[in-house]
C-alpha cells in the first residue's frame, strides 16, 4: 500500500531537501514508522518522549485535520498525509 507523505519546509531541511515522500502502512503511525525508517530521527521532531505528536504540527489525512491525532486511524492507497507546522509564541 502506498501513501504519500508531505512534509513543511522545517522538516525538509533536516533531510535531504525532499518534500513529499512514498511510504507504506495501513494506519497513520505505520506510515510515520515507515517514514523514519526513509528520514532517519524525524520521529524525535515530531514526538514528545511519551510518543504523542509536539502541538506545533498537525496531521492531515487527504485534506480532513486529524486531531488529537490518532496514529490508529487507517489509511488507503494513495492517499495522502500531510503534516503541518504551526507558529507558536506569543
Amino acid at each position: 500500500m502506498s501513501v504519500r507523505v508531505k512534509l513543511p519546509p522545517i522538516l525538509q531541511e533536516l533531510g535531504s531537501g525532499v518534500e513529499t515522500y512514498e511510504v507504506s502502512g495501513h494506519t497513520v503511525g505505520e506510515c510515520l514508522e515507515s517514514l523514519d525508517r526513509q528520514f532517519p530521527k524525524i520521529k524525535d521532531y515530531l514526538f514528545d518522549r511519551q510518543g504523542r505528536l509536539l502541538r506545533i504540527f498537525g496531521v492531515y489525512l487527504d485534506s480532513e485535520g486529524i486531531y488529537p491525532v490518532e496514529l490508529d486511524t487507517p489509511v488507503r492507497d494513495g492517499d495522502e498525509i500531510v503534516i503541518l507546522n504551526f507558529l507558536m509564541g506569543g
